[in-house]
């Protein structure tokens, strides 16, 4: 309506109100001139009083008069219908008033929809974007797996070896005292034997170079089988994130008509993504086995190699003279220094297996922080579900007032009509009437502002959902920094664990050589005191050519064995870094696919809602529908003008003219027309039967009990009551 156009303009009659008082004003003006003509030749001052107070009341007699026609003019039936017209435009223009007030909810309602719509449709892009992320860091954090391992490995390779040649050496000491025995037999064939040594020792050093190839080429073999582990877990991760990526897709396309379908996806998706975090975490496990292996299957190779030292010792053992005191204080110092590298190499895989378990813990802490971080989301998610389900009954309750204000302002108006002209014959009639209209404006004005009052709690409780999603991210935020402060920690100990191992492991090996070193030497001397100077000649030089074979040897292995702890140290930090990195990715990707299942769940929930609103109003149509034939039962007269307020839009006017049929009729006539016409019953039924299944669609909703009552207390409730207790319905 076009609030520039005026409502009512005034009538004819109101405009010529003034008319009698200005004739009434013109009869008392000629009266006094008639008088004032009349008493001129009269002299005032010679009347008597008594003949003065005759003469006032003379004049004042027929003013009197003209007074008293006025008053009556104005108390007539037609002045008081005329006012009363007054009274009914100016309560018709409040209604469109109130109209107009309720179109403006309306547009504000429809424009918050379209926000919502606009929000959906970009937190849709937001959750497409998030997958992305998340298969992107699936794949990276396969990579840095995969070279962490092969890292750890080859340190753990290395460690293994060293105690098994440790081992293999202290196997081989009890051996010193028996050679020290053959010395003696053995020198006179040293001269021949220092070729054949030499011989030996070039074959054995080529052995050596051999096997080195072959663990080189197991390592390789080694890398191979890791990196197609890795693949394996890389197409785990992709096969997990492709479920995950479908089940949220079939559940966004299906939510409309498989609801329940929906919720079982989702919960299906999660149960695949901790599947598939156990498998993650139980393959770090597997992998955490393999690098203890592969350190044990270093240290053996670490002995093997220390073994073949052994036999070098004990050929140049071999050639010592008589010397058995001298062997066995060189075997007493042997001993003594393999112990000490025994128990450094304890505790380097003690430590190691510390450390291990250490990572360990971590890694199940952050399985728990997931977790709780999941039960915060859900905490969040139940919020939400309760913020919607409420703004969905406050509109269910605003569509309500709307209908109820439509279908009771048109009749209300018909009945002030109706009364205006019965007015015209009984005024004293209409002023109750009156007033009831004036009461019912006031309770309209009352609910307004009673809805205006919901609508202000509703956004209050938005406030509060909003602090509380606030505070639920913040303390996700929390928790995921100290994730991180623990994988800080945890690379710290890896680092400090690798940086002490290395240097000990270095100074074993040194004091090794210094060792070996020492015993040369002693035999050199011993060999220069007891056997001729020809024996001694070749003694001397057999000796000076193991000497320097041995420590090309001993500097070349500490020389790799070196390399090779630096580069697993930097690899081990590098990986621990890159690990940290993927789990703070994959912990904020989690976060984003739990944001688009909870948008998922919202656009179930706002579907839920319209079809809600589409099947109330395909019931609320078929009951007005079936009011038409049960009115047509009781009275087959229609006016014109209900016919013509139905093709307006005002589908409830049967509904209430039936209402008024069956209040003013009884019961067993109703029951007598159920019994006897079939036609009548069917109908009746079909009215019960829709009726009843739109109140079980509103009570199945959250808080519907509010609504059912106003559907009761509303014109539909009112004939559907009077039919069940005409057929004695509500008694079964």
């Amino acid at each position: 309506m076009d609030p520039s156009v005026p409502l009512d303009p005034a009538p004819p009659a109101r405009r010529r109100r003034w008319v009698a008082p200005l004739l009434a004003s013109l009869a008392a003006l000629a009266w006094l001139g008639t008088a004032v003509a009349l008493l001129r030749p009269v002299p005032i001052a010679a009347l008597t009083a008594i003949e003065q107070v005759e003469l006032v009341g003379a004049l004042c007699v027929p003013l009197a008069l003209i007074a008293l026609v006025w008053l009556i003019a104005q108390r007539n039936s037609r002045v008081e219908a005329r006012g009363f017209a007054d009274v009914a435009a100016a309560m018709r223009a409040e209604a469109h008033a109130l109209e107009a007030s309720l179109a403006r909810v309306a547009a504000q309602l429809a424009a918050g929809q379209q926000r919502l719509a606009a929000q959906n449709a970009a937190l849709q892009a937001m959750g497409d974007q998030a997958a992305a992320r998340l298969t992107a860091t699936s794949d990276g954090m396969a990579e840095q797996i995969a070279r962490a391992d092969t890292q750890a490995r080859q340190l753990n390779e290395a460690v293994t070896g060293a105690e098994r040649q440790l081992a293999d050496l202290l196997e081989a000491l009890p051996r010193a005292g028996a050679t020290a025995q053959t010395i003696t037999q053995a020198i006179d064939a040293s001269a021949a034997a220092a070729d054949a040594a030499s011989g030996q020792l070039a074959e054995r050093f080529a052995q050596l170079g051999a096997e080195a190839r072959a663990s080189e080429a197991a390592a390789h073999g080694a890398v191979e089988r890791l990196n197609a582990s890795s693949e394996t877990l890389d197409a785990m991760v992709a096969q997990a994130v492709t479920r995950l990526e479908g089940a949220t897709d079939a559940s966004a396309q299906r939510v409309t008509g498989l609801l329940g379908q929906t919720a079982d996806a989702v919960d299906q998706a999660r149960a695949g993504i901790a599947a598939q975090g156990e498998a993650m975490l139980q393959l770090l496990s597997a992998h955490q086995g393999g690098l203890e292996r592969a350190g044990h299957d270093a240290i053996d190779a670490l002995a093997a190699r220390i073994a073949e030292v052994d036999a070098v010792v004990d050929r140049m053992a071999a050639r010592l003279a008589e010397q058995r005191r001298a062997g066995e204080a060189l075997a007493s110092d042997l001993d003594r220094q393999f112990q000490v590298i025994e128990a450094r190499v304890g505790d380097f895989h003690r430590n190691a297996i510390e450390r291990n378990q250490t990572l360990a813990a971590s890694i199940s802490a952050l399985g728990g922080s997931a977790e709780a971080m999941g039960e915060t989301l859900q905490i969040g998610e139940q919020l939400a579900r309760n913020t919607i389900k409420t703004s969905e009954d406050l509109l269910i309750a605003l569509d309500a007032a709307a209908r109820e204000i439509d279908e009771t302002l048109p009749e209300a108006l018909a009945r002030l009509d109706a009364r205006v002209a019965a007015s015209r014959q009984a005024v004293g009639a209409a002023k109750p009437e009156l007033l009831a209209l004036v009461t019912a404006a006031e309770s309209t004005h009352d609910a307004i502002e009673a809805i205006a009052q919901v609508i202000q709690g509703q956004r209050r409780t938005l406030d509060e959902l909003s602090r509380l999603l606030n505070d639920a991210l913040a303390q996700g935020r929390e928790r995921a920094e100290a994730i991180g402060e623990a994988l800080d920690e945890t690379i710290g100990r890896t680092q400090d664990f690798t940086g002490q191992a290395a240097p000990r492991l270095m100074e074993a090996l040194v004091k090794v050589r210094d060792s070996a070193a020492i015993a040369a030497e002693r035999a050199r001397e011993t060999l220069g005191a007891v056997i001729p100077e020809a024996a001694a000649l070749i003694e001397n030089a057999s000796t000076q050519a193991m000497q320097r074979a041995l420590g090309q040897s001993f500097e070349r292995h500490l020389q790799e064995l070196s390399h090779a702890a630096d580069s697993a140290v930097g690899a081990a930090q590098r990986a621990s870094d890159r690990l940290a990195e993927q789990l703070l990715t994959i912990e904020g990707a989690a976060r984003e696919v739990d944001a688009r299942i909870e948008q998922a769940r919202s656009e179930r929930d706002q579907a839920e809602t319209e079809s809600f609103g589409r099947r109330s109003s395909v019931l609320i149509e078929a009951l007005n529908s079936a009011a038409i034939d049960i009115a047509k039962a009781f009275s087959a007269e229609v006016t014109d003008s209900a016919w013509a307020a139905y093709l307006k839009g005002d589908r409830g006017v049967f509904t209430r003219r039936a209402v008024r049929l069956l209040e003013a009729g009884e019961a067993r006539e109703v029951a007598r027309l159920y019994d006897l016409d079939a036609g009548f019953r069917d109908q009746v039924n079909r009215y019960i039967h829709d009726f009843e299944a739109m109140l079980r669609v509103v009570l199945a909703q959250r808080d519907g009990a509010p609504i059912g009552v106003t559907l009761l207390s509303s014109d539909m409730g009112k004939l559907y009551v009077a039919l069940a207790q005409a057929i004695e319905r509500l008694r079964t």
